[in-house]
């Protein structure tokens, strides 16, 4: 009874022994390391990149632009700036969509391109241009009262790009009640870019400024366009010319000279009339002459420089010497005619004495 107790026991054990034996053997030590490889492998075909490409408007690459990768939940997933050649390469991304973010636009001139969201695709990096826009300029439109300098409200102009096509980037602006406008400036160049301000619309009660006023946009400073308006109201510029006297002067050229009226005949040596009988007789028709009326001043007259007296007294000399001129006249003709009617009387006798 123990031998059989006893080989029943060793057969059990030897029995055990060789069913482990094979369990042993079933797993080796390599399938681990297989399995791992093949998972790397296939993660480095299923990621993506993407490579950025910062230029300003003229095309000119642009050094030290920052940019940051956010994933939909607003992590950052990688961050970087462009290098020399102005270029940030991010690679070993996740495919799907993700949010990118211009933290800095690497020069003081350019402004920043909204965050916009990017596909990242499995396989090689995905090119991606940006361009940053010039910063724009600060314009102030100024319009004032000419006379007092105050800010007018209500005033209107039109702001246009030299040489724009179709009016393409025009706007208006309207004043406040300082009499001020702004608004920021496009700027297509690093030299910048002119704009033309016409005036459209014064002010109730105001002429507008009629001249055009031309700024240069710098990129990132300000710069004022001033109009100056007239008010309707103000009164004239040019003074009123002075209302001539009533009293006229001694013309040089309006008073007639006995050399006017040159005596002839041989006799022309007669006594001349007293200027006292001749003023005397005239003076009526001198105190008409020198009466103008209210609604037709002189003209052509020398500049009033003596008295009143002087005045008179060159009129009356004036006419003396005119009256003198003309009696001697008549005079040298009454003479010559005397002569000849002598003359013919002389003839006459003597050809009667010749016919007796």
């Amino acid at each position: 009874m123990p031998l059989r107790l006893t080989t029943l026991v060793l057969t059990m054990t030897a029995a055990t022994a060789l069913a482990a034996a094979p369990l042993a053997v079933a797993a080796p030590a390599p399938t681990s390391s297989t399995s791992t490889s093949q998972s790397t492998k296939a993660e480095a075909t299923d990621s993506g990149g993407l490579r950025i490409v910062k230029t300003n408007p003229e095309g000119n690459a642009v050094t030290g632009a920052g940019f940051q990768l956010l994933d939909t939940s607003g992590m950052t997933i990688t961050d970087g700036k462009t290098g020399s050649d102005g270029t940030l390469t991010y690679s070993g991304l996740a495919p799907g969509i993700a949010r990118l973010k211009e933290t800095t636009s690497g020069s003081p001139l350019l402004g920043t391109v909204p965050d916009q969201d990017v596909v990242i695709v499995p396989g090689p990096p995905t090119e991606l241009p940006i361009t940053d826009p010039y910063k724009a300029a600060a314009l102030t439109l100024k319009v004032t009262d000419k006379t007092t300098g105050k800010g007018l409200a209500g005033a209107v102009a039109n702001v246009v790009p030299k040489g724009a096509k179709d009016g393409k980037g025009a706007f208006t602006l309207t004043t406040g009640k300082d009499g001020t406008a702004k608004a920021p400036l496009p700027v297509g160049k690093k030299t910048g870019t002119i704009y033309t301000l016409i005036q459209t619309k014064a002010p109730d009660g105001y002429w507008p400024q009629t001249t055009s006023v031309d700024v240069t946009a710098v990129p990132g400073q300000p710069v004022t366009a001033s109009f100056v308006n007239t008010s309707t109201a103000a009164p004239p510029t040019q003074k009123p010319t002075a209302r001539p006297t009533n009293r006229p002067t001694a013309s040089a050229s309006g008073q007639p000279t006995p050399s006017s009226f040159p005596p002839t005949g041989p006799s022309s040596q007669g006594p001349l009339p007293s200027s006292s009988a001749s003023t005397a007789a005239d003076s009526d028709s001198v105190t008409i002459s020198a009466s103008p009326t209210d609604d037709a001043g002189p003209t052509g007259s020398l500049a009033n420089t003596g008295s009143s007296s002087t005045t008179i007294t060159l009129v009356f000399g004036g006419v003396a010497l005119l009256l003198a001129g003309i009696a001697a006249f008549y005079l040298s003709r009454s003479r010559t005619r005397t002569g000849d009617a002598q003359s013919a009387a002389d003839v006459g006798e003597h050809r009667r004495s010749s016919t007796d």
